[in-house]
């Protein structure tokens, strides 16, 4: 409206400078004035036609400020002009008198924030009347260009009462003009509303208007008549919507909008808000108001918030839930409140509402508001109500008076219980704000997020009361409050564990303020005390530095639900915890330490933990902590006690705050640990430590913050078995990484030393968190002389592959480990010493060898090759040799059953008849890397009558062999008998020598 009137005068105003300009000027081209048929009465005119081109209208808003129009408005682009301009000669002063026709157009011109392209009307001038016909044109913001030539678009037309000063009016009809313009103009003119103001949209609608020119910025003073519609509104964080006005007007000092319709925009929420109403408000003086506003699934805390006009984060989920309202309301305003008349009546509904966390439960209710009591009433008798109304019934009596808003009385059934009270505000400051309040076994639910995935729930029944009275204009001053509070907080839950019972008091009185507490929790007692004086300087927070000595004493808590609680998950871990805490915030260092929103003064801590079980599995009779805070640093004085069966101790210092003046503890500690029991010791890697076995003690250092921490030292350990591997009594250096945001952790052990079946073992092992749980293992092995038949007993079997010294590596890694079935490796042995008797299937397959047992023999070479995979040792070559018997196996164990699948070949007896042959064989292909069939089949038709082939199957416990025919040995097979035959050959060549001899004494 405003700028379809800069817009008219411009165009006038710019005529009559341009035209008084030029009379003045007389200029050489002049036509002689028009004979009029009336002489007498009728104006004389010089008339000429002008057209001037892109005339600067900054410097023609100067000119006209000059004479004494000024448009109050910034304006800046040129304007392109056409008239038929009558000049009356005898009437030069008087502005009604001029005449004047023609069209004024701009390709741009910016008025304050708007920017108008292709601007064009028609404009006549007659008796002091400018009227616009035909004026188009579109707008965009300042600076930007519509990227659719279709929007942005306005027609209409105006009239404008100029001399003498009249009314203003025009006939408007815009399309899909941009919001953010209007919203910025509205912003610089009314700051404070900026916030709640539409961030986007478009606007589009037929306005019929008068108004007094010199009243114009009065919007009281209108007359205005049209529809309105604006498409993709955006109102702060609310969804996109569309709104429709059916009727708007403005008419002696009044406002009305019928069918108001505010709904969201079908693609920008699949569930749709709908808002409907009617309005008729008074733009100015003490008149009658009424309203009429309906609502459906409105979401309130969004709305709460674009109320609110908040950005910030600590705002964001305030209030959650959707409501549906019908609302009606009536009344007179008035300059003094006490005056003020309404009377707003309706109902409102929602399946649930939840403030700061706090679940209000459902609403089917009845509200009134009125300038003497407030009334919330459920529309069902109380009987019906079911559990999920949390809030019944609210009704207050109250008054407002010249000096006070006096609430008489407060009545209220929720959450269970009852709410009474009464309160005086007072409307002069220098008097006393007055509150009396009592609630019983109430029974509220608090909903804290505590990560993406997991809510939390506390829910107590409170009972107390407050009893408080502060001058309204000293709120902030703690010296000018009186009263006391009491608070008591019966079965108290957290998320599904009772915690007990706690009471509270606190009281003040001029200064004065004293605090105490006690009660049951997590199975214990607590109690806690301390004090206050202030002073009249001090402010509120002035209170933690005035607070004297305190003290927290628990006796007996237990740890259960409390450590579940901190760890967001069951840890099956349980105990008791007694202690003192002292806290001196009047000491020198505790005094000023500010860190933001909190103070660390001295404090003086005794801890003790009893009975700590893990899965009701036994882990610390008893852990006592001794420490103190001074300087903002914890010192450790000690902490020790026993720790699955051994013992542990902690001494050190955690600096609590960091350079930047931040909570943030950082550790320099020193542990000390005795034959602590490995696989109760390590509980925290849950179902992992059942993998670990032995004892372990040593030393370390233990540095960091909160959030990672670093072990280094050594260890040693006794009796070791880490995944059913024996390691035995080991000594190794340590170091060890956990980080808790991540999770991630390692312990890793550098150089392990071992004595395990009576040999060596060296190497290293470094474990590590999994991706997807369990462990993750990468490990190297060297074995020296290690018996076999030693290890297998440490292993709890009584026999394995081999017995006997065995030395080589062994290579073992995992991801993710949950069993032995998750590891993999490969080793390369070379055995020495073995006792037949301890090899699965020899001593079976002796009742195949007549005579012959291998169960006392001795086998003094042999190699042991194959991987590790999948719960299963491969073979690749395995074999054992002596004087007179070659063992030789490949197939599967399977670790987890001891499950054989194996074929051996068993190689003994009297070979001097076939020396010759076997030896020329021998030679003939013993450098061939790959051996013909005719020397395969040679081999086996040679010794056919001197081995065996058996197929061990079963158990290592209990194995079963069978015999197997001997047809054609494999190309393994025989290149092992062309290897190691000839030690049989030999063995019985020399046998035979030493029988002659003995022969021919």
């Amino acid at each position: 409206m405003r700028t379809c009137i800069v817009i008219g005068v411009v165009s006038v105003f710019s005529s009559l400078a341009f035209a008084a300009q030029l009379s003045a000027q007389q200029p050489a081209a002049v036509q002689p004035p028009a004979r009029q048929e009336n002489a007498a009465p009728a104006e004389r005119y010089w008339e000429s036609q002008w057209a001037f081109r892109e005339i600067d209208v900054a410097k023609l808003a100067e000119r006209l400020k000059s004479i004494g129009i000024d448009l109050g408005i910034p304006l800046e682009g040129n304007v392109t002009v056409k008239f038929e301009v009558g000049v009356p000669w005898t009437s030069l002063t008087d502005g009604a008198a001029y005449r004047f026709d023609g069209t004024l157009t701009s390709s741009r011109l910016v008025v304050d924030r708007f920017e108008f392209l292709d601007l064009r009307t028609t404009v006549r001038y007659r008796d002091g009347v400018a009227t616009l016909s035909s004026l188009t044109g579109s707008a965009v913001e300042s600076g930007e260009a519509s990227n659719d030539p279709a929007k942005g678009n306005f027609t209409g037309s105006g009239s404008l009462e100029l001399v003498p000063q009249g009314d203003a009016s025009a006939n408007l009809n815009v399309d899909n003009i941009s919001l953010d313009p209007i919203t910025k103009l509205i912003a610089s003119l009314f700051p404070s509303y900026e916030p709640m103001l539409p961030k986007d949209g478009e606007l589009s609608g037929d306005v019929q208007f008068r108004a007094p020119i010199k009243r114009i910025d009065d919007i009281a003073s209108y007359d205005l008549e049209g529809t309105i519609q604006a498409d993709a509104l955006e109102l702060g964080g609310l969804p996109p919507a569309d709104l429709k006005v059916g009727k708007v007007f403005i008419r002696d000092g009044r406002l009305r909008a019928d069918k108001i319709d505010l709904q969201t925009t079908p693609t920008s929420n699949p569930s749709a808000i709908r808002m409907i109403g009617q309005a008729d408000l008074p733009l100015t003086g003490n008149v009658s108001f009424s309203f009429e506003v309906a609502a459906d699934d409105l979401p309130i805390g969004q709305v709460s918030e674009w109320i609110a006009a908040s950005e910030s984060s600590e705002q964001e989920g305030l209030v959650q839930g959707k409501l549906d309202f019908r609302i009606q309301g009536t009344g007179e305003l008035n300059d003094r409140a006490e005056q003020l008349q309404w009377n707003i009546a309706g109902s409102l509904a929602s399946p649930s509402i939840q403030i700061a966390g706090v679940d209000l439960g459902s609403f089917e209710h009845d509200v009134r508001f009125t300038p003497t009591n407030f009334a919330l009433t459920p529309r069902r008798q109380g009987s019906e109500l079911p559990a999920r109304f949390k809030i019944q019934r609210v009704e207050s009596e109250y008054q407002l008076t010249e000096t006070a808003f006096d609430l008489t009385s407060l009545a209220a059934t929720l959450f269970g219980g009852q709410v009474s009270g009464q309160a005086t505000v007072p409307r002069r400051d220098q008097e006393d704000l007055v509150v009396d309040l009592n609630f019983r076994d109430i029974r509220p639910e608090l909903r804290l997020p505590v990560s993406s995935s997991i809510e939390l729930k506390i829910a107590s029944t409170l009972s107390g009361e407050l009893e408080w009275k502060v001058p309204l204009n000293r709120l902030s001053d703690p010296v000018a409050h009186r009263g006391a509070a009491k608070l008591i907080a019966s079965s108290i839950m957290l998320g599904d564990a009772s915690i007990g019972d706690l009471n509270a008091n606190v009281s003040t009185n001029q200064g004065e303020f004293q605090f105490d507490l006690n009660g049951d929790l997590f199975g214990g007692t607590v109690q806690g005390n301390s004090t206050a004086q202030l002073i009249a300087s001090d402010q509120w927070n002035d209170l933690p530095a005035r607070l004297q000595a305190s003290q927290l004493k628990f006796d007996g808590v237990s740890l259960d639900a409390l450590v579940d609680l901190l760890a967001l998950r069951n840890m099956g871990l349980t105990g008791k915890a007694t202690g003192n805490v002292s806290v001196n915030f009047a000491s020198p260092s505790g005094l000023g330490r500010v860190i933001p929103g909190t103070v660390i003064p001295d404090t003086t801590i005794d801890l003790e933990l009893s009975q700590l079980k893990y899965r009701a599995q036994p882990l610390s009779r008893k852990l006592r902590l001794a420490g103190r805070i001074e300087n903002d640093v914890l010192r450790i004085q000690s902490l020790r006690g026993d720790y699955a069966d051994g013992s542990v101790s902690l001494h050190g210092l955690v600096y609590l705050v960091d350079g930047d003046g931040r909570i943030h503890p950082r550790f320099d500690t020193r542990l000390v640990a005795s034959r602590v029991d490995l696989n109760r010791g390590l509980w925290f890697l849950g179902d992992t430590a059942d993998q670990f076995l032995g004892r372990a003690s040593g030393k370390a250092t233990v540095t960091g913050h909160a959030e990672s921490i670093r072990v280094r030292g050594n260890v040693d350990g006794r009796d070791l078995d880490i995944y059913g591997l024996p390691a035995g009594n080991a000594h190794s250096a340590l170091v060890a990484t956990a980080n808790f945001q991540s999770s991630k952790w390692s312990v890793n052990f550098p150089s392990v030393r071992s004595r395990v079946g009576g040999g060596q073992l060296e190497g290293g092992l470094l474990l590590s968190s999994g991706r997807s749980g369990g462990v993750d293992i990468t490990s190297h092995w060297k074995t020296r002389r290690m018996d076999f038949v030693r290890l297998t007993d440490q292993l709890g079997r009584s026999s394995s592959l081999a017995s006997g010294e065995i030395s080589g590596a062994i290579s073992l890694r995992g991801k993710s480990i949950q069993s032995i079935d998750d590891l993999s490796g490969r080793f390369d042995f070379q055995l020495g010493d073995t006792r037949g008797a301890a090899v699965p299937g020899l001593l079976a397959a002796s009742r195949f060898l007549g005579p012959i047992s291998l169960a006392n023999q001795s086998f003094d070479v042999g190699e042991a090759k194959g991987i590790i995979g999948q719960g299963v040792v491969v073979l690749d070559e395995f074999w054992l040799g002596s004087d007179n018997a070659l063992v030789q196996a490949d197939g599967k164990v399977y670790l987890r059953s001891g499950r054989l699948d194996l074929n051996a070949l068993i190689a003994t007896g009297d070979y001097r008849d076939i020396a010759a042959n076997f030896t020329q064989l021998a030679q003939q292909y013993a450098l061939r890397s790959l051996l013909p069939a005719s020397a395969i089949l040679s081999v086996s038709e040679l010794l056919r009558d001197r081995t065996l082939v058996v197929a061990v199957m079963g158990s290592t416990q209990s194995p079963i062999v069978r015999l197997r025919p001997v047809e054609t040995f494999r190309e393994e097979t025989a290149r092992f008998l062309l290897r190691e035959g000839q030690r049989l050959i030999l063995t019985g060549i020399t046998a035979g020598a030493v029988d002659g001899i003995d022969g021919g004494f």
